[in-house]
């Protein structure tokens, strides 16, 4: 139901690790947020009916101005369509669209803030593509790396 009342955002195509190509229907809704306007990203195949529930889901939430971080992500899509790198791919596109960076959570379970070991190797992909960086510091991972020359 929510997928119906989602506005299309992009069609993503994404190769799996096994080398199928596929085209992933992704749209956006934006959620009212106390602590800052949140965003939650849905996809499924283009074109193939997928039962009510199984999408995959990304959500955002913004931080400050031009900073969003990514707070979540589930893919309860059928097996034939795991392992498409669909998070790696969306972070470029939603970072576009809100001309902002994307920051990772951190893994600070203490703090309230959880990094899943998946989510983890998302942000690894990135850092090894040379898209993203990791913050030792702060315990974050961001896209995109700073301009050059940049502190």
């Amino acid at each position: 139901m929510v997928w119906d009342w989602a506005s299309t955002f992009i069609f993503l195509p994404a190769i799996s690790k096994s080398g199928r190509k596929e085209i992933f229907e992704i749209r956006v809704e934006g959620v009212p947020n106390p602590e800052g306007e949140a965003w939650f990203y849905y996809a499924k195949p283009k074109g193939l009916k997928v039962p009510e529930g199984e999408e995959y889901f990304a959500s955002f939430k913004t931080i400050a101005a031009g900073l969003l971080q990514l707070e979540g992500v589930t893919n309860r899509l059928p097996a034939e369509f795991q392992g498409f790198g669909i998070t790696a791919a969306l972070i470029p596109h939603v970072a576009e669209s809100h001309a902002a960076r994307i920051r990772s959570s951190r893994h600070r379970p203490s703090e309230g803030e959880m990094r899943s070991v998946a989510a983890t190797a998302v942000w690894q992909r990135l850092v090894r593509e040379k898209l993203a960086f990791y913050d030792r510091r702060d315990d974050r991972f961001y896209f995109p790396l700073p301009p050059p020359g940049a502190a």
